[in-house]
């Protein structure tokens, strides 16, 4: 499994489990404002493309494989998901938080270990 669907498989990806730098999602605004006004592009090392939506208020909806929900939430310099939908999922998934607006890429780790790209794409 790859994709938004093993990033929220542990996620917990997309906060809760406290330790999170107090600030939540007022102090990610300003570095996380293009994935506020887009959408975040997951492909995995099998070429499957999943889609993320973040949202100010901490949540965030998720299209892989299913569809999901949860919350998310900075931590340091992370950002952790919590799923709470289709299955509630106690544990956050951190990863660390990139700076970038549309087109900007980078390489990442899935909760389970799998190489993904996660791309910010134009449009929700």
């Amino acid at each position: 499994m790859t994709g938004l669907g093993v990033i929220l498989l542990v996620s917990g990806m997309l906060a809760g489990g406290g330790g999170d730098d107090g600030g939540g999602a007022d102090a990610a605004a300003g570095l996380l404002e293009p994935a506020f006004r887009n959408t975040l592009q997951i492909t995995g090392s099998d070429g499957r493309v999943s889609r993320m939506w973040l949202d100010r208020d901490g949540v965030y909806r998720g299209h892989g494989r299913r569809v999901s929900s949860g919350v998310w939430r900075l931590r340091g310099d992370q950002l952790c998901f919590t799923q709470r939908r289709p299955i509630p999922i106690p544990v956050p998934y951190c990863t660390p938080l990139v700076a970038g607006d549309v087109g900007t890429r980078w390489n990442a780790r899935s909760a389970t270990g799998d190489r993904v790209v996660i791309e910010i794409v134009r449009g929700r």
